[in-house]
């Protein structure tokens, strides 16, 4: 007899400790589904310096329909509205495709070159992050925040050419 209740006890302990596990387990995935979201507050914290046209750059912005399509883009994910990125793959493909060749003459440089081909990369790489299923919300953050860099660093360079331009040097003789 008092083997069946030290039986009974010893079971009672296994089947009660095998319920707790269980319960725990399904609380962490379900931590794990909410941490892949990103969220608007996510995407804010990310650090970089925003650098935005300069108003002397708009008249020569305004006709690169291209620019302007990719810049609203860019400014829908901090949203986050991904759309852009997803909704038309041939689409997105084209409009990547047209910011790079058409680029207004007064700004076509070697160096804006490069920071259109680096933003266009950066755009390519956080579209396919954005479409695998498998990727972490640390990935994606990272993505993003590339592509934040790439975007600042081709308005910076676009500034500058306009600048310069600008500039007026009196040589002496």
């Amino acid at each position: 007899m008092k083997f069946f209740r030290f039986l009974l006890i010893i079971t009672f302990l296994f089947s009660a400790c095998k319920k707790e596990v269980a319960k725990k387990v399904a609380d962490d995935a379900l931590v794990m589904v909410d941490s892949l979201e990103l969220s608007s507050k996510d995407i804010k914290k990310i650090n970089y310096q925003d650098i935005a046209l300069d108003a002397k750059t708009n008249a020569i912005i305004a006709d690169w329909q291209a620019y302007l399509t990719v810049a609203n883009g860019i400014q829908s994910i901090t949203t986050p509205d991904f759309t852009f990125f997803n909704a038309d793959v041939d689409l997105f493909n084209s409009t990547i495709k047209d910011l790079e060749e058409t680029i207004p003459e007064a700004i076509n440089t070697q160096p804006i070159k490069a920071r259109v081909l680096v933003l266009k990369t950066m755009l390519l790489k956080f579209q396919e992050i954005e479409s695998l299923g498998a990727s972490t919300k640390k990935e994606k953050l990272l993505a993003i925040r590339q592509v934040f860099f790439a975007q600042s660093n081709l308005n910076l360079q676009i500034n500058k050419k306009v600048e310069k331009e600008n500039q007026t040097i009196v040589k002496p003789y």
